[in-house]
């Protein structure tokens, strides 16, 4: 469960080797291996000074996982991953609360999230901001959920 697993963040010179390899490990997992998309996962974006990372781990590694760069006057929330073992017990939602949070209220905050769950992204205020379009093969959705 979600709430039984401390969730961490941290901006990239913050954070060891070793929580740096298990971000690059699950993002390869789910992203490259998993969904087979052959792309640049590591980019000048997690190193940014601005970039919070956040996850949730266990004994075994990391199971769960975000980014949020900065955009614009706002935030951008991607690389949003859970290890498929750990599918179903709330990781990534309590990511999301959790970088929302971090981000306060009058943040506005985008992401491209994979169509199949927009509903998810919904959930957490997110509204479509954009027309559908393909990365890497698989349809996204441009979101924004804006700052009071």
């Amino acid at each position: 469960m979600a709430g039984m697993r401390e969730i961490r963040h941290g901006r990239f010179d913050e954070l060891d080797g070793a929580t740096v390899y298990g971000l690059a490990r699950l993002r390869q997992e789910v992203f490259v291996v998993e969904q087979e998309c052959a792309y640049p996962d590591l980019d000048d974006l997690d190193t940014d000074p601005e970039t919070v990372h956040f996850w949730i781990g266990t004994g075994t590694g990391l199971v769960a996982c975000l980014r949020m760069p900065p955009h614009g006057r706002g935030r951008r929330i991607g690389r949003v991953c859970t290890a498929a073992t750990e599918r179903g017990r709330g990781l990534a939602g309590a990511l999301m609360t959790a970088a929302l949070e971090h981000a306060g209220p009058a943040t506005d905050v985008v992401l491209d999230a994979q169509t199949r769950a927009a509903g998810f992204y919904r959930g957490h205020g997110f509204v479509e901001h954009g027309e559908e379009f393909l990365e890497d093969g698989i349809p996204h959705l441009p979101m924004l959920r804006r700052g009071r």
